[in-house]
């Protein structure tokens, strides 16, 4: 018979890797036309998922991992030589890269309250 604390550990545990997974990541996706893009929300989190993992035409897609430092930016032929669409594009990824500090600032704090459990 379970005394209810293994559940509500386990749905800690749940919540901080779920926390964690959500912080590690920017995404910026940029479509002008054609590709399939899935917003799906649950709580505060957000699943963004594209229809194809390379397009022809009329998207700008850039992804940082905060925690091992990979940067992937995918830009369709069509919009090389778009000035206004990729400048409107670095911007948002620029302020989106705004919001890193605060994520680390809150990673550090989620670990400091872990190791002050025990």
């Amino acid at each position: 018979m379970s005394n209810g604390q293994g559940d509500d550990a386990a749905s800690f545990l749940d919540s901080v890797k779920h926390a964690f997974k959500d912080l590690a990541e920017v995404k910026v996706v940029t479509v002008v036309g054609d590709l399939p893009v899935v917003i799906d929300t649950e709580g505060d989190s957000t699943t963004t998922t594209l229809g194809k993992t390379t397009t022809e035409s009329g998207a700008l897609v850039t992804i940082v991992k905060l925690l091992d430092g990979d940067v992937t930016t995918v830009i369709a032929p069509d919009l090389v030589g778009n000035d206004e669409v990729r400048a409107a594009h670095a911007a948002q990824v620029e302020a989106s890269l705004g919001v890193i500090p605060g994520h680390l600032a809150t990673l550090v704090a989620m670990a400091e309250r872990l190791l002050n459990l025990g």
